[in-house]
């Protein structure tokens, strides 16, 4: 085991000692090694919130049953573009394709925004879908011309 995965591996029993195992479970289950990021960062600052948030957000709502794990995320996902949350968008696609999302499901969700969100935050998420796709050389995408800026 090389240093760094040795010190990945005492965080992760950190939080494990530490916080609900459920919430720990369904965020990287959701998010992968995001999740824990953000989870280590909330723990050094506090550790009080962080353990409120885990079982609240990740332990018991992102476990209720009246959805399914892929219409949650998809919901999750169109909330985060109509409230502008322009970090959290390419997190969100991301975990739609990991609970089973199509890539026509996630775009539909985007395009389905502007009706709420309108054009500038719908075309935010698009260009945070379109990067993703195209590092993950999930779809076949030049670079786009509109560069937001009018000097094309």
């Amino acid at each position: 085991m090389s240093e760094f995965e040795g010190v990945k591996a005492a965080k992760h029993e950190h939080l494990y000692g530490r916080y609900d195992a459920n919430g720990l479970d369904t965020g990287f289950r959701l998010q992968g090694q995001h999740f824990y990021n953000r989870v280590e960062e909330l723990d050094e600052l506090d550790e009080e919130f962080t353990g409120e948030w885990l079982k609240w957000v990740y332990g018991y709502m992102y476990n209720r049953t009246g959805l399914d794990p892929k219409t949650r995320i998809l919901i999750v996902l169109g909330e985060a573009i109509v409230l502008g949350a322009e970090m959290q968008i390419p997190n969100h696609i991301r975990s739609a394709m990991r609970v089973g999302a199509s890539q026509d499901e996630i775009l539909e969700v985007i395009l389905q925004s502007c009706i709420y969100a309108g054009m500038p935050r719908m075309m935010v998420a698009m260009k945070a879908y379109r990067k993703l796709c195209k590092d993950l050389g999930l779809r076949d995408l030049t670079d786009p011309v509109f560069r937001g800026d009018a000097r094309e």
